[in-house]
């Protein structure tokens, strides 16, 4: 009988009730169970998390103001949370993304074919929804944009010390250098209304002042030059729609 991997995906979040119930419907579908942390959520978030049977274990952090987000530190937690609940891969995924339909089926495809050519991580695509929840932006680095999300579970991961845009995958997983592609796409809602793209970019220059983490800034989030705009590929949308 085939191998089926067993795939668990990684959930940090923070206040995100608007996000987690087309989270939870999308994601759980998808995977063998969610290892999620709350990151002091006073929005009820962390509780309706606990309560979803696909959770298989909620890390709680207390709520602290202000409130500081650390990417790497949960990142790691998760990871080594999740290592009690033997997976083979993990998939690190924020409340306000979707996996496309078929996505269990095509990871397996992928994962097979990483494993035959000793790949530990892949890369997937990440879609930016754009003005509507069923297009997404094409443009650019826009329609190429990848971030390493898939990985296989390993006890001696080095998580990337990044509090903000570091990789889901460990350092020390990539091959050659780099993350391979995988054909598998993630949908990310949040960018989906202007107001909310210029609060990102307006949220991100506040942590990130000096471009520190992100050399080339944030003012690519609002800027509309060249804009060109895809519909999501037939048989590979995503549900349910927001």
């Amino acid at each position: 009988m085939k191998h089926v991997p067993r795939l668990i995906a990684l959930l940090s979040f923070h206040n995100e009730m608007e996000f987690l119930p087309g989270y939870l419907c999308n994601v759980a579908a998808q995977v063998d169970g969610i290892v999620a942390l709350d990151d002091g959520s006073t929005d009820g978030s962390g509780d309706f998390v606990a309560g979803h049977s696909a959770v298989l274990e909620l890390v709680r952090v207390a709520p602290r103001v202000p409130h500081i987000w650390d990417e790497s530190k949960y990142r790691g937690g998760l990871i080594a949370a999740a290592a009690k609940h033997e997976p083979d891969w993990l998939i690190g995924l924020d409340a306000d993304e979707r996996l496309e339909k078929d996505f269990r089926a095509r990871s397996v495809t992928e994962i097979e074919r990483a494993e035959r050519d000793g790949v530990l991580a892949m890369s997937v695509y990440i879609r930016e929804l754009w003005n509507s929840p069923v297009q997404y932006r094409s443009d650019g680095h826009w329609g190429s944009k990848r971030h390493a999300r898939l990985f296989r579970q390993r006890e001696d991961a080095e998580i990337d010390p990044k509090t903000i845009h570091g990789h889901w995958a460990p350092l020390n997983s990539k091959t050659n250098g780099g993350y391979p592609p995988g054909d598998l796409n993630v949908y990310h809602l949040r960018m989906i209304d202007a107001a909310r793209r210029r609060a990102r970019r307006e949220r991100h220059e506040l942590m990130d002042p000096e471009r520190r983490l992100q050399p080339i800034g944030y003012a690519h989030l609002t800027d509309e030059t060249g804009l060109e705009l895809s519909p999501l590929s037939v048989g590979r949308e995503y549900e349910p729609l927001p």
